[in-house]
């Protein structure tokens, strides 16, 4: 349930970002801009055409897309929404350039990954490689997570436990070395 929520809420952003664009493009075609049987026709950066309004098929696709997520979805889409429109044109450009460095760097491990397995693959199978692995990925990176976080509760508990004892007398003293926590450490081993 929490990985299809994650996935809506990925799709929720990647749209908000597709409507976002063609919200911000003009609806009024430019005077050199060609016209397809009467539909307005517009450029888009890229300097490519584009059909716009609400007819057109970006706005029907980003329809679609928004109608197919739950009610929990669409809120969390809206709220993403307003929070970028309310972004400075520096701070999108620092999350679109994020998301590059993202997109990039699991481009990386996934032909790493292929080529650690030896497989020749073209095409769709390739694509779906990539696929298989970025979602076995995110899995993995998710069970890390919460590893990690577990491993932290009781560690986080000691510190305050410890800073509490130390504080709670009336006259501390300023300590000027950093306060140790016990951690798990190996065995020693036996030297020959």
């Amino acid at each position: 349930m929490a990985r299809q929520v994650r996935r809506g809420v990925l799709a929720a952003f990647a749209l908000m970002a597709i409507a976002g664009t063609a919200l911000a493009q003009t609806a009024t075609p430019t005077p050199a801009t060609p016209k397809k049987e009467g539909k307005p026709v517009t450029w888009i950066p890229g300097g490519h055409p584009n059909e716009v309004g609400p007819n057109g098929p970006a706005y029907e696709n980003v329809r679609k897309a928004l109608e197919a997520l739950t009610p929990e979805q669409r809120k969390k889409f809206q709220e993403n929404m307003i929070r970028w429109m309310n972004l400075s044109p520096e701070e999108k450009k620092a999350l679109r350039d994020r998301e590059e460095v993202r997109k990039k760097f699991m481009e990386q491990e996934i032909n790493a990954a292929i080529q650690e397995s030896g497989l020749q693959l073209e095409g769709e199978r390739r694509e779906m490689f990539a696929k298989r692995y970025t979602e076995g990925r995110r899995t993995i990176e998710e069970q890390l997570r919460k590893e990690m976080n577990e491993k932290r509760k009781p560690l986080v508990h000691e510190l305050v436990s410890h800073l509490r004892n130390e504080f709670a007398s009336e006259s501390v003293a300023p300590t000027t070395t950093p306060t140790t926590i016990q951690t798990a450490s190996p065995a020693p081993t036996a030297k020959p």
